[in-house]
């Protein structure tokens, strides 16, 4: 399985800085920031990079939360953030707002997976993954969670 991607979910208050789509994937969806792992760059320095050029925030101390996979053929790394610095600045990947967190739990706005995955992102539990199967249509057909160390010993 490929995990080429980072995301990471910025609390401020009881709000989480989320990303209105403009283009695939998750074209009209709002969605955590984040993106392509360059080919060498540790995921930690990814998800602080892609943040700072998404948004014109500084992460600082990323908690990494795992993985969230797709079909057992692509994923990407989940972060969780509450200290930053900078401003919010206009991101060519859409709009940003900040999102009361149960508007982003239980809006259909959202990427379909957040609202299942959301809640241990914001809880103190450690890394684990979050494993999707979907349809051709890009409907959910199931997912469970997994140990992050089971996920480690099938890449």
């Amino acid at each position: 399985m490929q995990i080429n991607y980072t995301i990471c979910f910025i609390k401020k208050n009881n709000q989480l800085l989320m990303l209105y789509r403009t283009k695939n994937p998750n074209q009209h969806k709002w969605n955590g920031v984040g993106g392509k792992i360059e080919k060498g760059e540790d995921i930690r320095l990814s998800i602080i990079r892609e943040t700072l050029e998404e948004t014109g925030l500084s992460i600082r101390n990323p908690i990494y939360k795992g993985i969230v996979s797709w079909n057992q053929s692509g994923g990407m790394h989940v972060f969780f953030a509450t200290q930053f610095s900078g401003e919010l600045s206009a991101s060519v990947e859409g709009p940003l707002e900040w999102k009361e967190i149960s508007w982003v739990k239980n809006s259909n706005d959202v990427v379909s997976n957040i609202p299942i995955f959301i809640d241990h992102i914001l809880s103190s539990d450690g890394p684990v993954e979050y494993s999707f199967q979907y349809d051709e249509k890009g409907n959910i057909v199931s997912h469970k969670v997994l140990k992050l160390y089971e996920t480690l010993a099938n890449l």
